[in-house]
């Protein structure tokens, strides 16, 4: 119903940058579903699997804070289109070749030309969300991520088996030029700036020092949510990247098309649930909420490599969901109040640092222990360590 409520945002730029951000993020999340199926294959081990696949991150963790200032400098547009080009040549050529140092250098760019995408995205959202509505607004951004992540698993899923790499590859492509499309129709051009020019000045060290004193503003609570919002990245990224082989040959034995429709399950209930806990947590205190949901968090991933049955496999990955449903809003709208009043794009660009900084570090660690010990180990390790982290937001419980 609540969708129906927001029915005005259909014709903003808030609502755009939705319908964009559901087409572009189910088609990455398709992609990424199968590349760790698709470097299995090739012979690759879970060391090397992770290895590559933290690369994702990497680039964004290079970028994303002068990509941040770029898009206070000029158009976020044209920065988002340039990415959509680059995403598309780099995900072919993935597929293309097995060679170590060629697939780093593509999925290296592949990542950055999708920081191209997010850093604008975001910079968009934080400058036009309502102050008094800030989580229920950011839990309606994801139930969209949410929707798109349970699209993207489902379709490649059902169509690998039938369309091969190649086609995955296709429907990709097909799906950044819908998102660009809409993008270059609906969001009016209001920056006029040189790209070219405006990206020596980005690019300095000298800025990323300066725009370093930005944390000062959020505080030592802020520094604990950006941590908090690192180790939440790591964590997830992880999850993706080895359910699919947790589920089929690493233990479950569960076939392609059922592995996909459970990873759907890791997001379907936050479609339902994000939009209610960003409002719970605008009305009781969002704290509140965020400590709920990382306990949720933990204690699903614990419990989902506890066992066989297939029903409680569901539940347990619901019960990942609904956390995340709790914990993701109330931390979105957090970070955005501490930020209130400074130039967003900065703010975002750091932000995204850290969490690119989780998504790289969380495949490293997680193909290391499961090199060593084993997939199961990986969840349980990553359950403790979140439930561990959630005691600390205690020591700020009293302050506004």
């Amino acid at each position: 119903m609540h969708f129906i409520k927001y029915g005005h945002l259909v014709k903003s730029k808030f609502g755009v940058i939705l319908l964009a951000t559901l087409i572009w993020l189910a088609a990455d999340r398709m992609l990424e579903y199968v590349m760790p199926l698709y470097l299995e294959g090739i012979g690759k081990s879970y060391f090397e699997i992770g290895l590559l696949l933290s690369l994702t991150a990497l680039g964004g963790l290079l970028f994303d804070w002068p990509l941040g200032n770029l898009s206070d400098a000029t158009s976020r547009r044209k920065i988002m289109f340039t990415s959509v080009i680059l995403s598309i040549i780099a995900s072919a050529l993935i597929f293309i070749f097995e060679i170590n140092w060629v697939l780093t250098i593509l999925i290296l760019v592949w990542s950055i030309a999708y920081q191209m995408w997010c850093v604008p995205r975001d910079a968009y959202l934080a400058a036009h969300t309502d102050h008094n509505k800030r989580s229920r607004e950011y839990g309606l951004f994801n139930e969209v991520v949410d929707i798109a992540e349970t699209i993207g698993p489902l379709i490649c899923g059902a169509l690998l088996l039938y369309l091969g790499y190649s086609g995955i590859v296709s429907i990709y492509a097909v799906m950044l030029g819908i998102a660009a499309l809409i993008i270059l129709f609906f969001i009016a051009e209001t920056d006029h700036r040189s790209m070219l020019k405006a990206i020596p000045q980005s690019f300095k060290f000298s800025a990323f020092i300066r725009d370093l004193k930005e944390l000062k503003y959020l505080g030592s609570f802020g520094l604990l949510l950006l941590f908090y919002s690192f180790s939440f990245m790591a964590l997830d990224n992880v999850i993706f990247l080895f359910e699919p082989l947790f589920c089929t040959s690493g233990g479950l034995g569960l076939s392609l098309s059922l592995a996909g429709l459970l990873m759907a399950f890791f997001s379907i209930p936050g479609i339902l649930f994000s939009y209610l806990f960003g409002l719970i947590a605008d009305k009781i205190g969002k704290k509140k909420v965020l400590f709920a949901g990382m306990i949720c968090i933990g204690l699903s991933l614990i419990l989902f490599v506890s066992t066989k049955n297939i029903v409680l496999l569901f539940a347990f990955a619901s019960l990942y969901s609904i956390g995340a449903a709790m914990f993701l809003p109330s931390l979105n709208g957090l970070i955005v109040d501490l930020s209130f009043g400074h130039q967003k794009g900065k703010i975002v660009g750091l932000w995204d640092s850290f969490t690119d900084l989780g998504y790289f570090i969380g495949p490293l660690i997680g193909g290391i222990i499961a090199e060593f010990y084993g997939l199961r180990e990986v969840y349980i390790s990553l359950g403790v360590f979140f439930i561990a982290i959630s005691l600390l937001i205690f020591f700020f419980v009293k302050r506004k």
